[in-house]
């Protein structure tokens, strides 16, 4: 019963921070992490960080939260906005992963941690980016597009670093030969899938149209399972299990079925779960005992990809206050780099110290991003 108890705690708490945190206009997954530090260890201490139902189902939320990112990464958003988006998420994502792995081995980080704490910064949040885009009513100009489109590339190239580091983490040999293997096994992983997702797509949707939602969740738990055997992490094959089943490859009515009910497990149920379980490890301490560290990854995560994104757009003849503002919205946070931040801690590469400061930063970049674009984007006009 005490299960039910601790789950029943949570699902109250989600409910009533999302009520918050709606209202106040901010994302819903800060207002969770939130609420995992008023019931977790760190307040009021009413739900136990141990709890082994607890644990199972956050992790599920991971796996359902990067299917739903998969899903929710149009191909046709990337085609239509991937000529100027391309440029703008290389370097964004460069600028802001050498400073981010620069400061971490200032600190005393090694090599391992500090490219680690480079790929977890280095994110752009699409979900987060998608909101926003939504709520000025941008996401469907050119512009929103072209947001979109770097946003993705930018995750779908994280998560490939993400797999190198982890890989070269495990086995603590830095062996180039390894390492070309490695992306060779990711390119062709990606290829493979989404290649023969095209291939097969006019067989493949027949078998949508009944059980659209069972065969969605077995093909994400085969590719998960293949993307372990050849060594890679389990999210990466959720995600492309997402990627995979496409509007164009399924029934459109069936595809928005089989959307609305993993978003309700990844935003109603599990994922909620995991975010909030994500607070229980929160130490207080860890801000407190390094206040410059997280100083210095604010100031590098946000002007790496400030400067990087304004400067592509503007090479690419962006106009300044709109590169400015593509700028701003690149810096949103808040999805695959906490999952990634998680499994950092899970796998001991780095503390419950690091680990505080870098949840504390993917909160105080997007806060601090959606404060700053309000004022700017009511001031402009876009284009459909």
């Amino acid at each position: 019963m005490e299960d039910f108890h601790s789950l029943l705690i949570l699902m109250v708490v989600v409910w009533v921070m999302g009520k918050i945190f709606r209202m106040l206009t901010l994302p819903v997954i800060f207002g969770e992490l939130l609420g995992g530090i008023i019931v977790g260890p760190a307040v009021l201490g009413l739900i136990d960080p141990s709890n082994h139902t607890i644990q199972v189902l956050a992790d599920l939320g991971v796996f359902f939260l990067m299917l739903h990112a998969g899903l929710e990464t149009d191909a046709k958003e990337l085609y239509k906005g991937s000529k100027k988006s391309v440029l703008i998420a290389l370097a964004a994502l460069l600028l802001t992963f050498i400073g981010g792995f620069v400061v971490s081995d200032i600190f005393g980080f090694s090599n391992y941690q500090s490219l680690f704490i480079a790929t977890a910064i280095s994110v752009t949040s699409i979900a987060i980016s998608v909101r926003i885009l939504k709520d000025y009513k941008l996401q469907n100009t050119k512009f929103g597009h072209t947001i979109l489109s770097a946003a993705i590339i930018t995750d779908i190239l994280i998560l490939i670093v993400f797999s190198v580091t982890l890989k070269l983490i495990e086995t603590g040999v830095l062996d180039y030969g390894q390492i070309a293997f490695m992306l060779l096994k990711i390119i062709a992983f990606f290829a493979i899938v989404i290649v023969g997702g095209l291939k097969t797509q006019k067989y493949i949707g027949k078998f949508f149209k009944s059980k659209g939602f069972t065969l969605t969740l077995i093909a994400a738990l085969a590719l998960g399972f293949l993307a372990e055997w050849i060594g890679l992490h389990v999210i990466i094959g959720a995600f492309l299990a997402g990627l995979f089943i496409r509007e164009e490859v399924i029934d459109a009515k069936v595809f928005a079925k089989i959307e609305d009910r993993i978003y309700g497990l990844s935003y109603s149920f599990l994922g909620p779960i995991f975010f909030t379980s994500l607070a229980f490890n929160l130490e207080f301490s860890g801000l407190q005992n390094n206040p410059k560290l997280f100083l210095a990854l604010f100031v590098v995560a946000f002007f790496g990809k400030f400067i990087g994104s304004y400067l592509a757009s503007v090479y690419q003849k962006i106009k300044k206050q709109k590169a400015a503002l593509i700028g701003l919205t690149m810096n949103s946070r808040g999805t695959v780099d906490l999952i990634i931040i998680s499994i950092g801690l899970q796998k001991g590469v780095i503390d419950k110290e690091t680990f505080s400061v870098l949840i504390a930063l993917v909160f105080s970049l997007t806060l601090f991003t959606i404060l700053l674009i309000k004022p700017i984007v009511k001031k402009m006009t876009f284009k459909s």
